[in-house]
């Protein structure tokens, strides 16, 4: 039985207001200190805490990291944690930040990246808006069209307009006063558009000068104040200039001290998914990680064989592009949980725990056997049962991933309390229970499949700087087409059944991972068979379109006005206005213009439009599969304009309920 406690998950990371003067003052090699420092939310019989620990074969691999530990208030200590899409929300790694941040001081966030330019989620504690015409590419695409860096993710925009914001969530706590100093990973040289950037809280904006050609891979900016809100826009300060490319944005303490967690994944990435990251391996080099954590490999097996040999392949080529380009780093392979897909388990998981033990031999690297030290075989059951899961069995949930940080932070501190204590020249927990002796010959004979793929290195922005933006989104119109979810679906068979992406999908239903469920009604596709194309001029950053019969008309938006009213009198759909002018929300602005292609020739008069500025007051009953998003997305509002004018304190809905849209 699992013995609950009281504490609140969100008080972790308010530790920051009250402690950040007084950590310098610790000795970080106290073995006391590191002991009290040692806690856990909750315990589960099911979980080898006992044996929560990092191993090695050899001390020589882990002390260079647990000597800098030692030394935190003096020099930061920077760890990379690289995944898939269990790192890309961050709730784990963010707990793991947290907690090693309170116990040797506050370094930085780490890297973050307007995800929602890429039509999926940000990390838990921030999202992102944006405006302008921008594409993205993502390192698990089987041909990315632009350069990928470390973050495994990119945005281009040719737009001069374009802008975008990163909004953090305050109740998390995870932006500190001295956060100040930030990397801006971009694309650099005379054709690169520069930008301007502010924090939330002042309202003067900082000049950065991205085309200056130079061989750092990012602008360094120092900001006056920390921020809530940081607020970027593209500042075309010269003819030449033509694009913005943009690879993350590192934010960092201002002082050399404390740790600095960076954790950087994405949605269905692999160890394959490296040898897309082009500019990885020159970013690296200045990140410079005291700590590199390969947390991957789920995606590479789950779905079908387990191809060891070339899975083996992809993971030896990763470690030894590190070891190459950060040579000082300490590096630790974990492994997978347990887990289900489509009701299965995959007895693989087990098999991946083997490998990585062998590959973490041979390798001479730290080893994290998360998939024993989680409860090993069948245990996703355990965890589902006690709410820990989602509902695949393959993410999971909240207080999952809570417990999954709170478990390797844990595993670095009695990792390094043994060191500090016995300095073992070797340290192997579960060791003893697996037979590995014969499995290097086994793996041989079962497959003589290699990853034959080089990682790339060259920049390819020439390939495409040049040409025209086309927005990938179709446009839907507001009577769409609906599908019913059935037993043994996934998103990516029924994208592929209707020709949208995943994304699609998630963005038009309001879905915030990839979770569905048997009976749920999900919207696929426009009812309308035209489509529209929405491409930015390279020169003059001027949208263009085309549309069949249509004429550019530029409206401008009147006191009163909203997207319903304006799409309803020019006989066209929301979609359609918001792709036009590049707008990632349904406010608009009096006195703005909007560009309009449309083929009615006499739209009606200003005064209509606006329904003469009086509420429409439109009763609307909610219906099954209906959520916020999607109706305000229909009628032309926000889900914050609907909340407030129904008092509504969630964004859960009732089937039958009724709603005033205004």
């Amino acid at each position: 039985m699992r013995n609950k406690t009281n504490i609140l998950f969100f008080f972790l990371f308010g530790f920051f207001a009250f402690t950040f003067n007084c950590y310098a003052q610790k000795d970080y090699s106290n073995v006391e200190y590191l002991k009290e420092s040692l806690a856990y939310s909750d315990f589960y019989e099911f979980i080898k805490y006992d044996k929560n620990m990092l191993e090695w074969q050899d001390v020589n691999v882990i002390s260079p990291f647990f000597e800098k530990l030692k030394n935190a208030d003096k020099d930061k200590v920077v760890i990379l944690h690289i995944g898939d899409s269990h790192i890309q929300s961050d709730i784990g790694a963010g707990t793991t930040r947290a907690l090693l941040q309170k116990i040797f001081g506050v370094g930085g966030r780490g890297i973050v990246f307007p995800y929602q330019i890429a039509k999926t989620h940000s990390a838990f504690d921030y999202y992102a808006k944006y405006s302008g015409t921008w594409i993205a590419s993502k390192n698990v695409e089987l041909k990315p069209k632009l350069n990928i860096g470390i973050s495994g993710i990119t945005c281009f925009t040719n737009d001069s307009s374009a802008n975008f914001q990163l909004i953090f969530k305050n109740r998390y706590y995870s932006i500190h006063p001295s956060f100040t100093k930030l990397r801006l990973y971009c694309h650099k040289g005379k054709e690169s558009f520069d930008i301007k950037i502010r924090s939330d809280k002042t309202k003067e904006w900082i000049d950065v000068n991205c085309s200056s050609k130079d061989t750092l891979p990012y602008v360094e900016i120092l900001l006056p104040i920390s921020f809530d809100t940081l607020f970027v826009e593209i500042n075309k300060t010269s003819e030449e200039q033509k694009y913005f490319e943009l690879y993350g944005i590192e934010i960092q303490g201002i002082k050399n001290s404390g740790i600095q967690y960076i954790s950087v994944g994405i949605n269905g990435a692999g160890y394959n998914s490296f040898f897309n990251q082009n500019l990885m391996k020159n970013q690296l080099k200045f990140i410079n990680p005291d700590m590199v954590i390969f947390d991957l490999g789920i995606n590479d097996f789950y779905r079908g064989a387990f191809n060891y040999q070339y899975v083996m392949s992809s993971i030896n080529k990763a470690i030894a592009l590190f070891k190459e380009t950060c040579p000082n780093s300490v590096f630790v392979l974990p492994n997978a949980q347990d887990i289900y897909y489509r009701g299965r388990n995959i007895t693989n998981c087990k098999n991946y725990s083997t490998l990585t033990r062998l590959i973490a031999k041979e390798q001479n690297i730290v080893l994290y056997d998360y998939f024993n030290i989680s409860g090993g075989p069948q245990s996703m059951l355990l965890w589902s049962k006690n709410g820990l899961s989602q509902r695949d069995k393959v993410h999971l949930s909240y207080t999952g991933y809570k417990t999954k940080g709170e478990l390797f932070c844990n595993a670095i501190l009695n990792s390094y309390i043994t060191y500090l204590s016995k300095k073992p020249d070797s340290l192997l927990v579960l060791n003893d229970c697996i037979d590995t002796t014969n499995f290097h010959n086994w793996i041989i004979n079962k497959s003589t499949y290699y990853n034959r793929k080089q990682i790339e290195t060259s920049d390819k922005i020439n390939s495409y700087k040049d040409k025209p933006i086309v927005a990938s989104k179709p446009a839907l119109s507001s009577d769409g087409k609906y599908y019913i979810v059935r037993s043994g679906d996934n998103l990516g068979v029924i994208a592929n059944k209707f020709g949208v992406s995943v994304s699609n999908l998630q963005n038009w239903n309001n879905l915030k991972s990839t979770t569905i469920y048997p009976g749920q009604k999900l919207l696929v596709g426009s009812g309308s068979s035209g489509s529209v194309s929405v491409s930015a001029n390279t020169k003059t950053g001027v949208k263009t379109t085309t549309q069949q019969g249509a004429k550019k008309i530029v409206y401008t938006i009147k006191k009163g006005d909203n997207l319903f009213a304006i799409a309803k009198n020019f006989n066209v759909s929301i979609d359609n206005i918001k792709q036009w002018n590049g707008l990632s929300s349904n406010n608009i602005t009096a006195g703005k213009s909007l560009v309009i292609y449309s083929s009615v020739s006499a739209p009606k008069t200003t005064t209509q439009t606006s329904s003469s500025s009086k509420p429409r007051n439109i009763s609307y009953v909610v219906k099954s599969g209906d959520s916020l998003w999607s109706i305000a997305n229909k009628y032309g509002t926000t889900v914050e304009r609907i909340k407030k004018d129904n008092k509504l304190n969630s964004d859960k809905l009732i089937l039958g309920q009724k709603l005033i849209i205004n």
